[in-house]
This record gives structure tokens, sequence and C-alpha cells, in this order.
């Protein structure tokens, strides 16, 4: 008896138990049963034939391929190394066992030609303006390729573009330029808009009401020292429209005070 259950217990954990397997949400699994590709089976618990069927699962979550430190040449001859990124998801399982061995290797070789070819389009300016458009073109690229394969490329993205340190230093220079020039400018209009504020002051001084009332606010912004002695030469026409007896009021209420 105790003979019996050990052997049917034998056989459950031979051949019943790893005949079922589950497959979860993230996954797809392939049956492969003599060499070949029987059915693919989606998430769930599922049943194999033992010792015949083969189990082959896929990850059909997004994944990402770094493109780290990728050493390119833009048309003007200048080199740079590139950061990028690369995500991709599975959407035909099938197609990808059959078609690619490894294919995380071969996307990161190939869109690491697909950067190069693309950077060498490119002169150094226009590829730090186009970030988003080099992006996009290497997307479209990776995707051509891949398509076969079952993968889809969801997205690719540049994340640094690192120039060698002479170029650093030469756009340091340039920006510092800039910078001036747009100093001199802003001041230069300054400078420019206040010559016509004074010329509209100088035509209404033209007044002789407009001067005195001048002449007059003058005296009273330097005569709050004391200390000072203050001397004017007033043109003629000033001293006619206030008159002689003007200035001398004037004087008196200075020496008053």
């Amino acid at each position: 008896m105790w003979f019996t259950i050990g052997a049917i217990l034998v056989v459950l954990a031979t051949f019943v138990l790893p005949a079922f397997y589950i497959v979860p949400q993230w996954e797809k699994a392939a049956i492969v049963r003599f060499g070949s590709i029987e059915k693919i089976m989606g998430t769930g618990l599922h049943f194999r034939v033992p010792l015949i069927d083969t189990i082959m699962r896929v990850d059909i979550r997004t994944q990402t391929i770094d493109l780290m430190g990728q050493q390119a040449i833009t048309r003007d001859n200048i080199s740079v190394i590139i950061d990028a990124v690369v995500f991709m998801r599975i959407e035909d399982p099938e197609r990808l066992i059959l078609g690619i061995q490894d294919y995380r290797v071969a996307v990161s070789k190939y869109a690491q030609t697909a950067i190069r070819n693309i950077i060498g389009t490119y002169n150094l300016d226009d590829l730090l303006e186009s970030r988003e458009e080099v992006a996009g073109r290497l997307k479209e690229e990776i995707d051509l390729l891949v398509k076969d394969w079952g993968i889809d490329i969801t997205r690719a993205g540049l994340q640094d573009i690192s120039l060698p340190v002479d170029m650093k230093r030469a756009f340091a220079v340039q920006a510092e330029a800039e910078r001036e020039s747009r100093a001199i400018q802003i001041k230069a209009n300054a400078e420019l808009e206040a010559s016509h504020k004074l010329r509209e002051a100088a035509l209404n001084m033209g007044d002789p009401n407009a001067m005195q009332l001048r002449v007059l606010s003058t005296l009273n912004d330097i005569s709050k020292d004391q200390s000072n002695t203050i001397i004017l030469a007033l043109p003629l026409e000033t001293m006619g429209s206030i008159g002689i007896q003007g200035v001398a009021s004037l004087a008196a209420i200075k020496k008053k005070e």
C-alpha cells in the first residue's frame, strides 16, 4: 500500500504538477512542441504536455535600451558624445522568437549605427537646436528594422550632447560676447531715448516762463545746503523774463533763510 502511494506521488511530482504553469499579466508564453511553436498563451493558468512541450516566455512590458557615450561626428567635422535612450515593446512574441536570437543586443547595435548616421547629417548649431527632430528620426529609423521582429519602438530621446573642451570654451566666449553686445545695444537705445526727451525739454525751455520755473526749481534744490555759496550766471533772456527786481528778491529771500 505504501509503495502504491509513493508511486502515485512520484507520478504526480514528475508528470502532473509540471504540466500546469502560470503566465503573469506582463508576459506571453510560447508553447514549443517538437521544435515548432504550437501556440501563444496569454495570462492565466495553462496546461502543457509533460516532457514534450517547452515554454518560452516573452516580457511584453516597455523596455529601455541605453545608448550612453556614443561618439559621432557632425557634418562640420566636430566630434560630439551623445547619450540617448530608446523605449520599445514586444508586439508579436512569435515573430520575435523566430526572427532574432538576442533582440536587445541587436536593437542596441543598430541604434548605435543609426544615431551616428543621423548626427552626421547635421551641423553642430543645427544639432543643438534640433534634439526633438533627431530623436524622431532615430525612432523612425530603428522602427523600420525591428518591426520585422515584432518589436515596436515607442519613443527615442536624446539625454545629453557633450562637446569637446575647446568647443565649450569657444561657446562660452561667444555667449559672453553676445551678452556684452546686448548690453551695449540696450544702453545705446536708452541714451537715444534720453536724447529725444532732452530735445523735447530744450524745445519747451524756449518758453521764457518754462525757463523761469526751471531756474527757480534749481535754486531751491541747491540752496538746501547753507554752507554753499551759490553764484549763478543767468542768460540775458532769463534776466529779462524775471527782471532785476526778481533777482534781487530771490537774493533777499535766500539771505533771510
